[in-house]
């Protein structure tokens, strides 16, 4: 089942309780016969208790919103005293919870426009999750009860549904399944590699004679894996090649300490373990274990004009030449490396790949990473900015009035935002 969507009112339930503890000392908030109703969106009447939730959902916002400029999580005072997009809080908060109403009114209608209908396993994971959390503080103690978290949830489930309806495989404004693994495999690849470096633990240079041996072996590992007979055969050379690289790396590095220890005078004691070829066996049972699959770049996100401060520019300029040689590495997997033709890859000044690609189909099947999660996720991917602004152009065209008694009586600031 995707995701993307289902539990993000659950995500906002956990972070709201989390510092608080179980229904408590302070009265909950009750509704009048003039405040069950928060607001009426196209015909549709709001319960106060969505409204407050989504409120609290709007706080919780303003409350990480301003951690980011004050460093710290905020009091509630604090948020209460802060300003956002030019709104004080209440306003801010408001208009966030009334802009999540109408699009809790959107769900509600297009899934009935759809004739949906949620499941059974739905209604029983809605029913375990409005259980597990009803009796939370900042939910009980505001008039959040198991109604109105009941009602949020489902709304949640519909407009998963709303997405797959319209979105899914073979779907009015989706795509078919081969379409969709078109779009995974431009965009995917698999590879398998490994690092020779050219530098010592200490960050130190080496000396012309061990990078000549280095390059060397770098040579003669990517001769070895070509001249394997099968692909499935050179992705286990490259295998054994990392191996004997990692073995050559720990003798040369006892070597030198041995020979430091010597130099400077001190007795050092050496425990040598010593296993017999062939007498140990190691099974790996995931013949992918030590692939990586890689996404192709679309951006770049680090902006060499924004270097100003001179006091970084240092750790800046090294930030922009790491990207760099991260995005050229990229750009060579997807636009110049051949399947199953292993070449080694200078990746930095100190470092070289030993790398082989493999063909991204050969793994796209249900049990590998052609899974029902893998196609929701990519779904969402593609279509879901799509979507929001489908649902946004419908609640667009509601009208709306809000019940002016209910916004006065659940101002935020009148809430239980801090009970313990």
């Amino acid at each position: 089942m995707n995701k993307f969507n289902k539990f993000a009112a659950a995500a906002a339930a956990f972070a709201l309780a989390a510092a608080s503890t179980s229904c408590g000392a302070p009265e909950a908030i009750t509704f009048g016969k003039g405040t069950q109703t928060a607001l009426t969106v196209d015909g549709y009447e709001v319960p106060a208790g969505v409204f407050i939730y989504n409120e609290l959902y709007a706080y919780n916002q303003a409350t990480y919103e301003l951690y980011g400029t004050l460093g710290k999580m905020p009091t509630v005072d604090e948020v209460k005293n802060h300003q956002f997009d030019t709104l004080d809080a209440t306003d801010w908060i408001q208009d966030k919870a009334t802009e999540s109403c109408i699009d809790f009114v959107a769900n509600e209608k297009e899934f009935e426009k759809i004739g949906g209908a949620l499941t059974k396993e739905e209604l029983t994971e809605i029913k375990e999750f409005v259980s597990s959390n009803s009796e939370q503080a900042m939910f009980a103690n505001n008039g959040v009860g198991p109604e109105s978290l009941t009602k949020i949830m489902e709304n949640n489930y519909k407009r998963e549904a709303i997405f797959k309806h319209y979105y899914g495989i073979d779907s009015e404004k989706g795509c078919s399944e081969d379409d969709l693994k078109q779009y995974y495999q431009d965009k995917t690849t698999r590879v398998k590699y490994f690092a020779v470096t050219m530098i010592d633990e200490n960050g130190d240079a080496f000396g012309a004679d061990e990078k000549r041996r280095l390059n060397n072996m770098i040579d003669d590992y990517v001769k070895d894996i070509n001249a394997e007979s099968s692909n499935t055969a050179k992705l286990k050379k490259i295998d054994e090649c990392e191996k004997e690289y990692r073995e050559y790396v720990e003798k040369r590095t006892a070597e030198a300490a041995a020979k430091a220890a010597k130099e400077s005078g001190e007795t050092t004691t050496t425990t040598t373990t010593t296993t017999a070829v062939g007498t140990t066996t190691t099974t790996t049972t995931d013949q992918y274990a030590n692939e990586v699959t890689i996404t192709k770049r679309t951006t770049t996100t680090v902006d060499p004009n924004a270097i100003t401060d001179v006091t970084t520019t240092t750790a800046s300029e090294e930030a922009l030449a790491s990207q760099k040689a991260s995005e050229n590495y990229n750009d060579y997997l997807f636009d110049k490396l051949g399947l199953y033709k292993a070449e080694r890859y200078q990746y930095d000044d100190n470092t070289v790949y030993v790398v082989i690609k493999a063909d991204i189909k050969e793994r796209m099947n249900s049990d590998d990473l052609w899974s029902e999660n893998t196609i929701q996720s990519l779904l969402s991917e593609r279509y879901y900015d799509e979507f929001e602004d489908m649902m946004k152009g419908i609640a667009k065209g509601y009208t709306s009035e809000k019940n002016s008694s209910a916004y006065r009586k659940f101002t935020p600031f009148d809430l239980k935002l801090d009970v313990q």
